[in-house]
């Protein structure tokens, strides 16, 4: 198993990665009735999705996704999805099996919640399971949004540091024993993005 590609997220020219979310209203693949299979080990659901911030306003900007074969995506906001091929990849992502690619979305989501985001990845603490944990970034930064506008940006790296160095990944580095039930926890636990600090 590989580490999974979380979602991305803009903000000020920055990119950044979703590490953990608490709330709804933030899109999926499976939202717009796009039915997907895995791209590789390393993306088993078929879809990276790219979120960006405008005007204090949380936009889906568009995303990666493979689909089940045959089945080519639908429009979403008025825009139809870009085929990948040999001559056009965007991104680099060819390898993960993407087929198709959604540019220039902008879909204004009504999300309420908190987003948990990560920079400068810690390469000690990669873990070879699921999705990275926030203790596994240098820079943690935590979004509060109400129907999809920012309402507070708050750094927690300190916290994040702070949890790293006393406790390790929350998440676990491996699971407690061999046994099957172990086992079954700690890849529940690596796979979910109920990530708090």
């Amino acid at each position: 198993m590989t580490q999974q590609a979380p979602d991305l997220f803009y903000y000020e020219g920055n990119q950044l990665k979703i590490v953990g979310i608490k709330g709804t209203g933030l899109s999926t693949a499976e939202n717009f009735g796009i039915k997907t299979r895995s791209a590789s080990t390393g993306c088993w659901r078929g879809y990276i999705m790219r979120y960006e911030i405008k005007d204090n306003q949380l936009f889906l900007e568009g995303f990666w996704v493979r689909t089940q074969d045959g089945i080519t995506p639908p429009i979403i906001n008025n825009t139809a999805p870009l085929e990948i091929t040999r001559e056009y990849n965007p991104g680099g992502l060819r390898g993960l099996g993407f087929r198709y690619y959604y540019k220039d979305v902008y879909l204004k989501l009504p999300f309420t919640g908190s987003l948990l985001l990560g920079a400068k990845s810690i390469e000690s603490e990669y873990v070879h399971m699921g999705y990275p944990s926030p203790t596994s970034f240098r820079t943690v930064l935590k979004f509060d949004f109400k129907d999809g506008n920012i309402i507070n940006v708050e750094d927690v790296s300190e916290k994040a540091e702070e949890a790293r160095l006393v406790k390790g990944d929350p998440k676990g580095y491996n699971p407690e024993s061999d046994s099957a039930e172990d086992i079954k926890k700690w890849v529940e636990k690596r796979f979910s993005l109920d990530s708090e600090l």
